[in-house]
């Protein structure tokens, strides 16, 4: 069964019967998936500073479906969120409208018992 390698630069997978390795004096191996891989190696750059190298892989389906799945359920919880916000703003102002109107009521009655009280007096 071949074995399944990864490029020591930009870790790809490199396919069985594909690829380069390079066997150092002292005995440790360096597989390349490329040409390219191997010479930008040897000559001494990082592949954490190349924009090509050390892409992600994509992740499995599984994974992916994982992470939509928990996309959907943050959104749908924002929504929610935002949904008992606006229902709570609007009970508050219904609220003050209730209290604002029971205040001007109130304010007329005073006012009606004052009228009274003149036109008893008058008479």
């Amino acid at each position: 069964m071949p074995r399944e390698r990864h490029c020591d630069f930009c870790e790809s997978e490199i396919e069985p019967g594909t690829g380069t390795m390079f066997v150092r004096t002292d005995g440790t191996t360096i597989h390349f998936c490329s040409s390219k891989c191997e010479k930008n190696a040897d000559l001494g750059r990082e592949s954490r500073d190349l924009e090509w190298a050390g892409q992600e892989v994509e992740a499995p389906e599984e994974e992916a479906e994982e992470v939509e799945d928990a996309a959907e359920e943050a959104e749908t919880e924002a929504e929610t969120e935002a949904d008992e916000e606006d229902a709570e703003e609007e009970a508050e102002e219904a609220d003050a409208e209730t209290e604002d109107a029971e205040a001007d009521a109130a304010e007329d009655e005073t006012q009606d018992d004052e009228d009274g009280e003149e036109t008893e007096a008058e008479a």
